[in-house]
């Protein structure tokens, strides 16, 4: 072969080999600028989430600009910090241990290498958080349990029916205290005919200390029932008031009922209607 030729071949192999060693792998692109821009956006929000202690959006965000430049070796580095400060360190060695992988200088390998050394040291440290067991359910309480117990129920209400019955006892006693005694002093026990009077007078003020007598002891009844019935009222309910549904209060009723005699004279009774 002639020198010229054999020189065009060599140049040519050269070339040949010079390409085949410039070539890059399949699926190997470098990221473009728009990339790489959108790419620095993300990392930007992500710096921003991470200072305001939002970290899991962080992580999105930093994930994010690595879809975008894969090759981004700060991503990677953060990456791994972030899950360390979400107590991920599983997650945060294996984004460190692919940190170790990539082109570093020997300050960064060595600072990688002390991050990997040290989560590995914590992750023997940190035990396993047990499985919380379920909430046990509340079943119906066990014989002989402490169980609340209702308060205790007060006897003893003064209300309006109770004061009424009261006062209604009082007047009654009173009213009959003072015709007892009017009748007593009205009787005509040392009445002399002629002397005092004529015999209608006698049997007029006969009459009248007998109609006393009779209204003294309708007082006296009137004044007994109703004490009963406010004796009734107070001890017979509950201190607390009755609520919506309860049965109405009791209600007593006093009056009496004059009662003629076959001779033409007073009598009288006393009539207490009620009901519970």
């Amino acid at each position: 072969m002639p020198p010229r030729r054999r020189l065009r071949a060599l140049a040519l192999l050269a070339c040949l080999v010079a390409a085949g060693m410039t070539e890059r792998p399949a699926g190997a692109q470098e990221p473009n600028t728009a990339n790489v821009v959108a790419a620095r956006r993300h990392f930007d929000r992500a710096r921003g989430l991470y200072a305001r202690g939002a970290y899991r959006e962080a992580v999105a965000e930093l994930e994010a600009a690595r879809a975008l430049d894969p090759s981004a070796k700060d991503l990677v580095f953060n990456l791994g910090v972030v899950h360390e400060k979400l107590g991920d360190i599983d997650d945060a060695l294996q984004w460190f241990h692919l940190y170790t992988t990539m082109d570093l200088t020997p300050p960064e390998r060595e600072r990688a290498g002390a991050y990997v050394r040290r989560l590995e040291g914590a992750k023997n440290e940190v035990p396993r958080r047990p499985a919380e067991p379920p909430a046990p359910t509340p079943g119906p309480p066990t014989p002989g349990a402490d169980v609340t117990q209702p308060p205790p129920v007060v006897h003893g209400r003064m209300d309006g029916a109770t004061i009424t019955a009261i006062a209604v006892s009082g007047v009654a006693l009173g009213f009959g205290t003072f015709m007892g005694i009017k009748s007593l002093h009205d009787r005509p026990s040392d009445f002399v005919t002629g002397q005092d009077g004529s015999y209608a007078d006698l049997q007029d003020r006969t009459d009248t200390a007998h109609r006393e007598a009779i209204a003294a002891d309708v007082g006296f009844g009137v004044g007994v029932a109703a004490a009963i019935t406010a004796a009734v009222l107070y001890f017979g309910r509950t201190r607390t008031p009755e609520v919506a549904g309860d049965p109405p209060p009791a209600r007593v009723s006093v009056r009496p009922l004059p009662v003629l005699g076959a001779s033409g004279g007073g009598g009288g009774a006393v009539i207490v209607q009620g009901s519970w």
